[in-house]
């Protein structure tokens, strides 16, 4: 998901909306869903496992940023949640219903229920009026956290101990019998140190050979095939998945498509699949961790939508560890 959307104050039970980088019409439907157990929002502060899809009035688009107000069916019903809890927005453009787009939202402090009205003092009359919609502010600070560098670990060095020859025990009644059995010994001696040398040689030589075979491609059918990407790209991903590629191929795919700068497929085939698949959530939250993010034209690190994504992941695989980590160490 692409899209960096914030609710502002404006007054109690009405927040001004702003989505940055929608590409569609101010005709929208908006989708609610929170990261709690996955439910999505039906009506005012009701919750259900099925997707209900909102119209949205009085929306306008400029400059790729959608902006409009929204009441308190939306407000309140946020408001109401606990602080913990955290929501995606998705975007459906009714001129275009195949374009679809969101992210996580984002909540000023400045927001307020309905319930604030009754404890705000009355205005004369002579100063009600009737307030316009401040403008939406153009750029959005997004809060970097330090990158978390991690320490390299310089190899410990490795000696190798000298063989020891053993103490030999000269009689001197017998000369010719200890020299004879000295050479024996020394040629004993010899003939391991070869064989050790040799069982080393035969070793690095075959841990190094299957070190070095690569590992094999995963099986991509042509129709996941970025080269058949056509200008559609929507179309390419519906196509590629009608297949139904394994886990291992849909990552190969966005990992291409990230190399290759095809954004808005990796974004879309990340945001599909990482719903009900957690490895993928695990793979999309560590495009916006801080900790692994890798700078790139297809994404920016944000550790509220790093957190959402892990979340998610964490509902299909509750005994992650890595991720269990990751959440302890963004939610401090």
């Amino acid at each position: 998901m692409a899209l960096r959307i914030e609710l502002d104050g404006y007054k109690p039970g009405i927040a001004k909306f702003l989505a940055q980088k929608w590409s569609g019409s101010s005709n929208i439907d908006m989708l609610i869903q929170r990261n709690q157990d996955g439910y999505y929002l039906s009506g005012l502060n009701q919750w259900s496992p099925e997707k209900n899809w909102h119209a949205v009035e009085n929306m306008s688009v400029y400059n790729g940023q959608l902006t409009g107000q929204i009441g308190e069916w939306l407000v309140d019903s946020l408001l109401s949640q606990e602080s913990q809890i955290r929501f995606l927005i998705q975007i459906r453009d009714k001129q275009n219903e195949n374009y679809v787009d969101g992210g996580v939202v984002s909540i000023a402090d400045s927001v307020l229920a309905s319930t604030a009205l009754n404890l705000q003092t009355a205005l004369p009359n002579d100063e009600q009026t009737i307030a316009q919609p401040d403008p939406v502010s153009d750029s959005i600070i997004e809060e970097q956290t330090p990158l978390i560098e991690e320490s390299s670990l310089d190899p410990e060095s490795e000696t190798l101990a000298e063989p020891i020859e053993p103490e030999l025990e000269i009689i001197p009644v017998e000369p010719v019998k200890s020299k004879s059995r000295l050479g024996l010994i020394v040629a004993i001696i010899i003939g391991c140190i070869v064989l050790i040398g040799l069982g080393i040689a035969a070793w690095y030589f075959l841990f190094s050979k299957n070190q070095s075979q690569p590992t094999p491609a995963v099986q991509i059918s042509g129709q996941c095939n970025l080269n058949n990407a056509s200008t559609d790209d929507l179309t390419f991903i519906q196509q590629c998945l009608q297949t139904k590629p394994e886990t291992d191929a849909i990552i190969q795919i966005i990992t291409e498509a990230k190399k290759t700068e095809k954004c808005n497929i990796a974004q879309r085939l990340y945001a599909n699949q990482a719903q009900t698949n957690s490895k993928i959530a695990m793979l999309y939250a560590k495009e916006y961790d801080e900790k692994y993010y890798e700078a790139n034209n297809c994404f920016k690190a944000d550790k509220e939508t790093a957190i959402y994504w892990y979340e998610t992941s964490l509902t299909n695989d509750a005994n992650n560890t890595f991720v269990k980590d990751r959440l302890t160490e963004l939610q401090k």
